[in-house]
């Protein structure tokens, strides 16, 4: 990710984080064109619109009912984690819920787990194959770590927060990473680095905080399960 660069006007380093981001969604494949319903008030459904009727099969499955088709091979990890990248890159430029998605590591760690499976006939683990999406704050190593904060844009966490670690061993696939508010302690998700994250059902009002990019994404299907952190809920 971009370092800080020193003496940088809040508006400038808010504009890196933002490219950053949009870099990241603009990386999935296909690329998706959605412009033409932005501004709509009511965008729950709309995501469906711009999927094959297999990914939109795909994301919106229950965990508990895609677990079982990816332990036995029915779904491949690649076909379910392209279905739901494509559907947060939509939900993103409809809530503006992601700060980032992780195109390459995800699509790395899930052709990891289709060789396992292909080589060994079972599943790596109970969570094989499934995407989940994690916020910000919780550290990834060799990524980014602000909480929201503009000064802190451009560290970088040196390891894996220890749930990430047991979701990695039991199969799980991280493929995006989500908004939250300025120091969290806060009942909408809205920072200076990423602005407002809006509510699916009505994007005139607030998703809630402070994991409310969580509860958006996972709203809008582009995650079937996320990790957030919320002392009065979302």
């Amino acid at each position: 990710m971009p370092r800080r660069k020193r003496q940088q006007t809040w508006q400038a380093i808010a504009k890196e984080a933002q490219d950053y981001r949009d870099e990241s969604v603009a990386s999935v494949y296909p690329t998706l064109r959605v412009d033409d319903i932005l501004g709509s008030q009511t965008v729950i459904n709309l995501p469906a619109r711009f999927l094959s009727a297999e990914e939109v099969k795909i994301t919106e499955t229950l965990p508990e009912d895609l677990l079982p088709q990816l332990a036995s091979g029915a779904l491949t990890a690649t076909a379910v984690t392209i279905a739901f990248l494509r559907r947060a890159a939509i939900a993103q430029k409809l809530v503006n819920c992601v700060t980032e998605l992780l195109p390459e590591r995800a699509l790395t760690r899930a052709k990891y787990l289709d060789d396992y499976f292909q080589k060994y006939g079972k599943p790596i683990g109970p969570l094989h194959g499934l995407p989940i999406s994690v916020k910000e704050h919780i550290g990834m190593k060799g990524l980014g770590l602000c909480a929201g904060y503009v000064a802190w844009w451009g560290k970088v966490a040196d390891d894996d927060a220890l749930v990430l670690k047991i979701l990695w061993r039991a199969g799980a696939v991280f493929h995006a990473r989500t908004t939250e508010p300025q120091t969290m302690m806060h009942l909408e998700t809205d920072s200076n680095l990423w602005g407002v994250t809006v509510n699916p059902y009505n994007t005139s009002l607030s998703s809630g905080g402070s994991s409310g990019g969580e509860g958006a994404l996972i709203a809008m299907r582009g995650s079937c399960l996320g990790i957030g952190t919320d002392i009065g809920g979302e």
